[in-house]
């Protein structure tokens, strides 16, 4: 008889699919927003944020603020809270990043919004997840030009260096521009904002990236009487070889209905193509009328922008937090959604979307395919079993790795 259940696996490129998760809902975060995510190709990482609902899946009061550290394994398709110590405070709107095993927090507030800012930084070292008592938070001490202490700021790193563009204290908007030597652990400021006409507005809850020595700005916002939300028919772009702002006029894509670029919009995401970080890849947001859904491809070199018209999110979202796996795999989690059955979620999503921006090795679409047809039989396999099995090394590894993550797998 054929087996009307079986499906076959399809490597689709620029196509989203809602990630599986964890059966029981006593596992799974709760829906979030202002939130951050980073990623490796084993785990989705996911600190902080916020959600208005008060009690979780077991009925039982949280506080609003989610002072907490996630992690969502892509082979299992399971999530685990990672035990961690002295976690920072200021969980929504902050920055993170990740260099090797070392997950960096910066800024960000804490709730009510605003009563209290961050120019901190905090090192933990996700390598220690394991130990007793778990991994530890490290704030950072740092010297020179301290930036002020902000949230919604844009944050980049290359190299020994973070960079720190804008952000909000809740009532007053930047656009300094600061840069951290990691090595010498000293603030510089590289440019103090003057309301010069070739500056970017200051602003919060932009998107930030780096290519050949130049940081461009992508959207962001400000409040106050008229909420303001900026555009992308020009991009605003800080060289750091002569520490000057400059605008570059953005080509529209005359292939969808003007204007051809993204419509204004702040807390949105972005990500850079590891393979090709010339593409900047922009999705959600929100410009105080509208979430949205849509997915644009900016080109660096060309300043081209191009509308994926196939390549949408499930829902509009925003307040979301995306980030982009080493093999360029997107994934956007959480937000805010607009649709009705979520409102029991505080209007919060805590789907993982996932859509590959390249094409990866052909070794990566294999290993996707043995998940997919062979999950059970691997992650139940006994160790001498999977060395039979003559899988490589990286794989088998990362076999050994998930099953920490479930320990009722077999050992």
């Amino acid at each position: 008889m054929p087996n009307h259940n079986f499906s076959m696996y399809k490597f689709k490129p620029f196509h989203f699919t809602v990630l599986k998760k964890n059966h029981d809902p006593f596992k799974l975060p709760l829906a979030r927003s202002g939130h951050r995510v980073v990623c490796t190709d084993e785990y989705l990482i996911s600190y902080g944020g916020f959600n208005p609902q008060t009690t979780n899946a077991n009925g039982v009061r949280v506080s609003s603020a989610l002072r907490e550290l996630w992690k969502y394994c892509f082979d299992l398709g399971e999530w685990k809270i990672i035990m961690c110590q002295d976690v920072p405070q200021e969980l929504a709107s902050s920055s993170v990043t990740l260099s090797g095993s070392i997950i960096i927090i910066y800024g960000g507030t804490g709730v009510p919004f605003g009563a209290f800012c961050s120019n901190r930084m905090f090192l933990g070292n996700l390598a220690n997840e394991y130990e007793l008592g778990g991994m530890k938070f490290e704030e950072l001490q740092v010297s020179g030009a301290i930036p002020m202490p902000l949230y919604g700021q844009g944050v980049v790193m290359d190299g020994k260096y973070i960079f720190s563009i804008g952000g909000t204290s809740g009532n007053q908007y930047e656009m300094d521009v600061h840069r951290l030597d990691l090595s010498t652990r000293e603030w510089e400021l590289l440019y103090h904002a003057r309301g010069e006409v070739h500056e970017p507005e200051p602003r919060y809850r932009h998107e930030v990236v780096f290519y050949n020595d130049r940081i461009y700005i992508f959207g962001g916002g400000r409040g106050g009487p008229n909420n303001i939300y900026y555009g992308f028919s020009k991009i605003h772009m800080f060289d750091l070889t002569i520490k000057q702002w400059d605008f570059l006029p953005a080509k529209q894509d005359h292939k969808v209905p003007r204007p051809g670029y993204p419509n204004n919009r702040s807390c949105h995401s972005c990500v850079q193509c590891p393979e090709n970080p010339n593409l900047v890849y922009v999705c959600g947001g929100f410009n105080g009328l509208r979430a949205f859904n849509d997915v644009w491809r900016f080109d660096l070199n060309t300043l081209q922008w191009e509308k994926l018209t196939k390549c949408t999110l499930p829902r509009p979202v925003y307040f979301h937090s995306t980030a982009v796996t080493p093999a360029g795999r997107m994934c956007c989690y959480g937000g805010i959604v607009s649709a009705d059955d979520l409102q029991i979620a505080g209007g919060r999503s805590n789907d993982i979307t996932s859509a590959w921006i390249t094409i990866p090795k052909l070794k990566i679409i294999s290993w996707e395919a043995m998940v997919h047809y062979f999950k059970e039989q691997m992650f139940e396999s006994s160790i001498e079993q999977l060395k039979k099995m003559g899988l490589p090394r990286e794989f088998y590894n990362r076999i050994i790795e998930a099953r920490r993550i479930n320990p009722s797998l077999r050992q």
